[in-house]
């Protein structure tokens, strides 16, 4: 019998945070237990070239507002950034994960011994206890960023692709920062304002 529940259980969102709070002031019991995020470190790469030097920066964009398990961005970030750096070198690419799990997500567990259908029922709308950290995005929003040069862009292209398949989401590729018009036509890629959460049309890219 497996351990964890799908996550299809805990994708979707609406209600209001139940997570930790990064200050002294926030009393730490009323969100305590669960295991801890997978996920430690969210860069890869050259960290020491400004964004705005690379040639392209290529993001990852969800398509709906969903939840990511703190396993589902160890995932991300191994894909990426592992194969980035045998193929293409550390000094030729920057990488960063920008969701951070605060969220905590809960569980209600039932009882899993022979006959246990006949003894528990369940509870409706049971609080449950606290079993991971997951982190909250928005439709629109980027969840991962990779700086590099035109040269780069198909094995670039490609582990975002299969990045996006550790999502439960439809999910796409898209240039958020570039350096010249040429690059970024050269690119075949659509432009995103990641502050707006919007694509940019080519006629305004063309009016600017």
């Amino acid at each position: 019998m497996a351990n964890k529940r799908p996550w299809k259980c805990y994708s979707s969102w609406s209600r209001r945070p139940y997570q930790h709070k990064r200050s002294a002031n926030h009393r730490r019991e009323y969100a305590r237990g669960g295991a801890q995020s997978k996920i430690v470190r969210f860069w890869g790469g050259n960290k020491e070239v400004p964004w705005e030097d690379w040639e392209l920066v290529i993001s990852l964009k969800v398509d709906r507002q969903i939840q990511i398990s703190s396993n589902s961005l160890e995932a991300i970030r191994i894909t990426i950034n592992s194969p980035l750096q045998n193929k293409i070198g550390r000094s030729n690419y920057r990488f960063r994960v920008r969701p951070k799990p605060f969220q905590k997500y809960r569980e209600n567990r039932m009882l899993a011994f022979a006959g246990a259908d006949r003894v528990q029922s369940g509870m409706r709308r049971s609080f449950g206890r606290s079993t991971g950290v997951c982190a909250r995005v928005r439709a629109g929003a980027v969840v991962a960023d990779v700086g590099t040069s035109l040269k780069y862009i198909d094995v670039v292209r490609n582990r975002l692709r299969i990045a996006s398949m550790k999502i439960s989401s439809p999910c796409s590729i898209v240039i958020t920062k570039y350096k010249t018009p040429e690059l970024f036509k050269q690119s075949g890629l659509p432009l995103y304002d990641d502050k707006k959460r919007r694509e940019v049309p080519m006629f305004e890219f063309a009016a600017a």
